[in-house]
This record gives structure tokens, C-alpha cells and sequence, in this order.
């Protein structure tokens, strides 16, 4: 007999974490949780420390009202630790690792950087740890973020289906993510860094349940932009169990939603999130500004 699909329920854990530097205000019960009562230049050694442990937990954190320049996004990020390679783009002069995500209000294109579920740049063999994006103008409606909580996804499977996870590896690459881009601009495969794209190209194998390096939850490490394959497996047996994955994934239950202001700053945990950010403003000028926190090899 078949059955309704119905919803995850049940172990539900967002409750806010407690801090003496700041307050936590949940986002949604999967995850998310905005950051009150601070601005982040004025946060302590011990305030910074506290913040890395609200994002394991919450997965995503964000500040209204902040309002940063370019040297002071940078030097935050460097207290949340090393800049990472980014794959994509080139940072502003005069902060080389601030880099610019703006797209114009004559600007109309079917491919939009960022606009399928994925994490950060999977293909490298150390992939960003945190992602740090800031708004400084926006749409009046639209170009909202979404995120899901992979950890949240993975722990709401059956057991004999985890166990049956655990052994495999996910080989990430970016040459789907190329070649869809490419054909929807007309434009031939790649971009600019020839040694970046043979990276992006070649990917890298990782586990499909990865352990996160600060607190040792497990998590799915799945990607719909960027899951190419899976280690030892053909195209047709991998391609059945990453669409299941990403679909079990990408569960309303499991994500949060944020709606974007101008002065806005947003950092999640690429670790055990993924997000996207729909092509849905045309007409409307969106700038924003980023920077990725170095990670080590998935374990």
C-alpha cells in the first residue's frame, strides 16, 4: 500500500544559545538564530569564541544594523580565523580577500552565481569552513537566502540507512555547474584562472558523511550543484542516491529563510549547511560582499 509522504517531526533542537556577550533569537526550529545586542567590531576575544559556538550550533547566525566597510568585514574574518582560496572571484582593491557579489538592475541572465542548493566550493580538496556575506544594498522584495541543515537531514534518516552511508565518499566537481552556465550563457566551458578551473574540474573526493571538525556531529555532505558521483559507483547507481539525498535534504522541516536588509551580515557553517539564493530580482540592484574561511580535509 502506498503511503502520504509526511513531514520530519519530532527531534527538533534550535533553542537559543546562551552567551554573556550576546542574545540568540532562534530563526526557524530546524536552524538559523539572529545574533542581538552587538556589533562585531566591538566583540571581546572571549565574545568571538562564544559567536564560533553559537554558528555550530544554530548553523547559521545573522546582525542586522552592522553596517561594515570593507576593512572592517575583513579584519572580523580574520578573527574567526585564515582566508580561504575562493574559487570564483576577485576581491576588492583594497581588501584582496572582500569579494564583490553584485548584480546590476539592467542585469538579466538565466544563470545566477549562488542560485542552486549547494556549499561552498566542495571541489577543493579543503573547502571553506564559514561563509561571511554582507549587504549593502538590496532589492525592496526578493533575493532572500535560503539554507538547510544537512546534520539536522542526515540524523532524521533510518539507521540501517546511515550505516549503509557512512563507507561512501561523494566526488565534488564543478564541471556540471560549468557546463550548465556555459550552455545557458552561450559562452564556452570555464572562466577566467585556467588553474582554478582545472581545479573546479577535477574536484574532489570526499566522505558522504562527513564529521564536523569542532563538534563531531555527523552530517550529509550533499550538493546539488556540485555532487558529480559517488567513489567505486556507475553514473546510473550514483545518480538514484544523490537525487534522494538532496531531496530528503532540501525538506521545508530542515531549512531556514532569511529576507535580506541593507547593513545586514550573515555567517553559516559550510560544514553542515547547504543554501541558495533564487534569481527572483531582476529590476533591482543587489550588491553584496563575502568572505570564506579556510577549513581543512572533510573527515
Amino acid at each position: 500500500m502506498w503511503q502520504v509522504r509526511v513531514a520530519p517531526c519530532g527531534d527538533f533542537d534550535n533553542r537559543p544559545f546562551e552567551s554573556a556577550h550576546f542574545t540568540c533569537v532562534p530563526l526557524a526550529a530546524a536552524m538559523g538564530a539572529e545574533v542581538r545586542g552587538v556589533r562585531l567590531p566591538d566583540l571581546s576575544d572571549e565574545g568571538v569564541e562564544d559567536l564560533k559556538r553559537a554558528l555550530w550550533k544554530h548553523k547559521m547566525l545573522y546582525l542586522a544594523d552592522q553596517h561594515l566597510s570593507h576593512a572592517e568585514h575583513a579584519a572580523f574574518s580574520r578573527r574567526l580565523g585564515p582566508f580561504a582560496v575562493d574559487a570564483y572571484t576577485q576581491g576588492v582593491p583594497e581588501e584582496r580577500d572582500v569579494h564583490p557579489i553584485i548584480k546590476e538592475a539592467d542585469e538579466v541572465t538565466p544563470s545566477l552565481f549562488g542560485g542552486g542548493w549547494h556549499t561552498d566550493s566542495p571541489f577543493l580538496e579543503e573547502p571553506p569552513s564559514i561563509t561571511f556575506l554582507r549587504q549593502v544594498e538590496g532589492p525592496p522584495w526578493g533575493g532572500d537566502t535560503t539554507w538547510t541543515n544537512c546534520a539536522l537531514a542526515f540524523k532524521m534518516l533510518s539507521k540501517t540507512y546511515q550505516d549503509m552511508l557512512r563507507p561512501l565518499k561523494v566526488w565534488m566537481s564543478a564541471r556540471n555547474n560549468f557546463a550548465t552556465q556555459a550552455f545557458l550563457r552561450g559562452e564556452p566551458i570555464g572562466f577566467g584562472d585556467a588553474e582554478k578551473q582545472a581545479q573546479g574540474l577535477k574536484g574532489s573526493i570526499h566522505p558522504l558523511v562527513r564529521t564536523h571538525p569542532h563538534t563531531g556531529e555527523p552530517s550529509l555532505y550533499i550538493c546539488d550543484t556540485y555532487a558529480a558521483g559517488i567513489d567505486g559507483m556507475t553514473t546510473h547507481e550514483a545518480k538514484p542516491l544523490i537525487d534522494f539525498l538532496v531531496q530528503h535534504t532540501i525538506q521545508h522541516a530542515f531549512t531556514c529563510r532569511l529576507r535580506w536588509q541593507p547593513g545586514m551580515v550573515c555567517m553559516w557553517d559550510n560544514a553542515a549547511t547547504m543554501h541558495l539564493g533564487p534569481n527572483d530580482y531582476d529590476g533591482f540592484r543587489r550588491e553584496m560582499y563575502r568572505t570564506t574561511i579556510a577549513g581543512g580535509v572533510p573527515r
